[in-house]
């Protein structure tokens, strides 16, 4: 048991000295804030706009989450980046590889996915009480991900199965992904509903989306699906 915990300790240690003098991106929409301390009750001293680069100086671990909801939150650790005074919470990152563009309303949105590896669509005929229709399946490869959608009169049910990513990072993908301008060009963000086991419900203010959730799933994998129709 001794020989166990000393050989986690030193994996924790080269863990967090090899996060040190990495390169991390903001991947918060809203921009990463920048605490007086590593604690979320000092004051914010600045915020980080998003798609920001730092450099890490510094990771503390702690046991404090940046809560979404009144019961749950984003696990991380504190953050000093050289040249920022003050401390970033960890959820705001992220160490993969990022690319950024603008939208139709020139807002900078950002894709953490990975390269796209293959893609491949089909038809396939579904029955029910009211007869036999075509449904068209869509499927989309990428590096840290799968992405599926399934057509059927109007209506899509969308799945994307992340893996290579944390929790927060899937987070922010959703928020980026699902976040738009309502047509009186108000600007609005999937807002958290609820916890229930290891299902995370949230709700789009205005569009067509429905029943937008992310499933912790086994082995690191995260699902995102939604249900529209037009």
């Amino acid at each position: 048991m001794k020989l166990l915990i000393t050989f986690l300790s030193i994996l924790f240690f080269w863990f967090e000295s090899h996060k040190e003098n990495s390169d991390f991106l903001v991947i918060n929409s809203l921009g990463a804030k920048v605490f007086e301390a590593h604690t979320f009750e000092s004051g914010i001293i600045d915020t980080l706009s998003l798609g920001q680069k730092i450099q890490v100086e510094k990771s503390i671990p702690t046991g404090e989450k940046y809560y979404v909801g009144p019961d749950w939150g984003l696990e991380g650790n504190w953050i000093k980046a050289k040249g920022i005074e003050g401390y970033i919470f960890s959820s705001d990152l992220t160490d993969k590889e990022v690319e950024f563009t603008l939208d139709d309303f020139e807002e900078t949105k950002f894709d953490i996915k990975g390269k796209i590896l293959d893609q491949k669509e089909e038809e396939k005929k579904i029955k029910n009480e009211e007869g036999e229709f075509p449904v068209h399946l869509t499927y989309e490869y990428y590096e840290n991900g799968t992405y599926s959608r399934k057509s059927f009169d109007g209506c899509f049910d969308h799945l994307w199965e992340f893996k290579n990513l944390s929790l927060s990072e899937v987070y922010h993908q959703m928020l980026n992904d699902y976040s738009e301008y309502s047509s009186n060009l108000e600007f609005s963000s999937p807002i958290f509903i609820e916890k229930s086991g290891n299902v995370l419900r949230f709700q789009v203010k205005d569009g067509p989306t429905e029943d937008l959730k992310i499933e912790i799933k086994e082995n690191g994998i995260f699902e995102v699906s939604s249900y529209d129709c037009t």
